[in-house]
């Protein structure tokens, strides 16, 4: 009786074996992906900063120039803390093209900045009337 138990505690210890290396040999299929199944795993957003020159301006939305030709695209929103360099709170009007910025946030998969913060760099003053 007792030869028969290891025998058969043998067989469930290599049937969980090879079960568990089948599940990890699918290819395509980690495991953690299984609960996953028929949707789109969550975003992985990423956190970034750009500093440079907005060179387009609209509500929520703006185009900044890092330098070499590097555009970034960063929205922002009433939760955005726009501030001066300084820390005092500046206005979503002073975002105006050729002010230089310095945006913190996330990086989307599509590649734009969602800000959390942008601090407008000394002395950067928009375009003169």
């Amino acid at each position: 009786m007792a030869a028969l138990f290891k025998e058969a505690r043998g067989l469930h210890f290599a049937a969980l074996a090879t079960l568990l290396l089948l599940g990890l040999a699918l290819p395509g299929r980690p495991l953690y992906a299984s609960g996953f199944q028929g949707q789109n795993p969550p975003p992985q957003n990423i956190s970034f900063s750009v500093n440079g020159t907005i060179t387009e301006s609209s509500p929520g939305k703006l185009t900044v120039d890092s330098g070499q030709d590097m555009l970034f695209t960063v929205k922002y929103d009433s939760t955005t803390q726009i501030q001066h360099d300084d820390g005092s709170p500046a206005k979503a009007s002073e975002l105006q093209v050729g002010v230089k910025i310095l945006a913190k946030g996330d990086l989307t998969e599509a590649g734009d900045v969602i800000a959390k913060q942008i601090t407008l760099e000394p002395r950067s003053k928009g375009p003169s009337n």
